[in-house]
């Protein structure tokens, strides 16, 4: 494997891990292992266990960042809001087909090791940012086209929107099934997105 296949070969492996066993839970070991990588080749990219976890999270966010451009910022043919519930659906459904008790990788170790590492509250702040500033562009074309109601501050319902989604996923790990994203989805478009 060249030294970029082994990078991203060890971050693919260490999501997976992460996901599953949470950062205390996923031993550099098994990543190794499953990565068929040698310890050596794992300390060549990553100086330590919270870098590497930095390096998985950064790379989790720039997957969702590509879905959230398709999904929420390129096809202007649809409404803004239409947009939006779109990529709720889409990832119910990506829920739906995969195990919902691992849930998202950013509320994951924002609940588990952000308190306790400068590194990554810093990549989980700048990754909670960008994906705010999406959601907040959606909704201030949703304002300018009178679709918003009118009671609502874009950036504020951005943030709620994050906070809301983030709280539905713990319940969704704790429950192991996808309706409290139901839930959430139905409660967002026919109450608080909803025109009276």
């Amino acid at each position: 494997m060249s030294k970029i296949d082994t990078r991203e070969v060890l971050i693919a492996e260490g999501l997976t891990a992460l996901l599953s066993h949470g950062y205390e839970g996923a031993g550099i070991g098994p990543i190794l292992k499953s990565a068929g990588v040698p310890k050596g080749s794992f300390y060549h990219f990553f100086a330590s266990k919270e870098e590497f976890a930095s390096a998985v999270l950064a790379s989790y966010c720039s997957d969702n960042q590509k879905i959230r451009t398709r999904l929420l910022l390129a096809d202007k043919t649809k409404s803004p809001l239409r947009r939006l519930r779109d990529y709720f659906e889409y990832y119910e459904a990506e829920y739906g087909t995969g195990d919902p008790t691992c849930g998202c990788l950013l509320g994951n170790l924002s609940q588990s090791i952000a308190a306790h590492s400068e590194v990554l509250q810093r990549e989980l702040h700048r990754s909670f940012t960008a994906w705010q500033n999406d959601f907040t562009a959606v909704l201030r074309e949703a304002r300018d086209t009178g679709e918003l109601p009118e009671h609502l501050d874009p950036d504020e319902t951005a943030a709620f929107l994050i906070d809301a989604y983030e709280g539905a996923l713990v319940r969704m790990k704790g429950e192991g099934s996808i309706k409290p994203l139901q839930r959430f989805k139905t409660t967002i478009f026919d109450g608080l997105l909803a025109q009276r």
